[in-house]
């Protein structure tokens, strides 16, 4: 297969995708490549893209953007590639040293020839197997939830503590290299509708409107001294985990899903996993 079959199949499948304007496109690469085997990891970090080229795939799909960037003879940034995001460009005009990671990695990168795709706007709102079912899934949260807003499920548990859904979700989350929940909030407190949410856009606010009486956040969807604050004062308990961790399930379904689609290449699955360890 040539790599631009993947973005047209993307096209053809994704009804619900705005193809004007999404995110989802080559960031790296020709399109006209042939393939020989496809990665699928949740950020191209230099460790993950060189497990893939290690692994004989010449074509990556992540889900987080890649921040590369270029810059002119006197150091500053004067563009970057088109995985530069928007909230990106307000660095161009820095300066930046030609060591700087971001001008190593371009450049590594426009070396190895390696073709990176971004499928992110396809994959989170893919039915039942995307980002977000696939998150309820791994979760154990496999009924109908009682109440949905994009990015957002509510589901309902046999009242129990806040610690102990805590735990039961720590327990889940482990083998995903995530060691620890964050919670805030009285840990005692008796709940039994908990609203679940993945990615940089959370609303707190949203979720609890859904009818739940505790929250399962992310670390980047939620900023703690305005969510915290408003967790404690309306005795709404939040558990926070790592944005990485709550969508690594969806790419595992993502690496199976592009499998099926795509016998004749090999594909295999890079875990990126929490991004943080803990030291106690």
């Amino acid at each position: 297969m040539k790599a631009w079959e993947l973005h047209k199949h993307m096209k053809e499948v994704g009804s619900w995708v705005n193809w004007e304007k999404t995110v989802d496109t080559f960031l790296v690469g020709d399109p006209n490549s042939d393939v020989k085997g496809i990665a699928v990891s949740w950020m191209p970090t230099f460790v993950n893209l060189k497990k893939a080229l290690e692994a004989d795939c010449n074509l990556f799909v992540t889900h987080e953007p890649l921040y590369a960037v270029t810059v002119n003879d006197e150091g500053k940034i004067n563009g970057g590639t088109p995985s530069v995001d928007n909230h990106l460009r307000g660095f161009l005009g820095m300066t930046l040293g030609k060591n700087d990671v971001w001008i190593t990695k371009y450049e590594w990168l426009q070396k190895t020839g390696i073709i990176i795709y971004r499928c992110h706007d396809f994959w989170d709102d893919y039915p039942k197997i995307g980002i977000h079912g696939a998150w309820a899934n791994w979760l154990g949260f496999r009924g109908k939830p009682v109440a949905t807003k994009k990015f957002y499920e509510v589901h309902e548990v046999k009242e129990t503590t806040v610690e102990k859904i805590a735990r039961r979700i720590l327990r889940r989350l482990k083998p995903l290299g995530q060691e620890v929940v964050q919670v805030v909030g009285d840990k005692r407190k008796r709940v039994s509708r908990i609203a679940i949410s993945t990615g940089a856009i959370v609303n707190y606010r949203e979720m609890e409107k859904l009818g739940a009486d505790i929250l399962l956040v992310t670390d980047d969807g939620t900023r703690l001294w305005e969510s915290g604050q408003w967790s404690l004062d309306s005795e709404v308990p939040m558990l926070i985990v790592n944005h990485s961790t709550s969508e690594e399930p969806g790419m595992r379904t993502l690496s199976h899903y592009l499998q099926k689609q795509f016998p004749n290449v090999p594909v295999i699955h890079i875990p990126t996993g929490c991004i943080y360890g803990i030291i106690k």
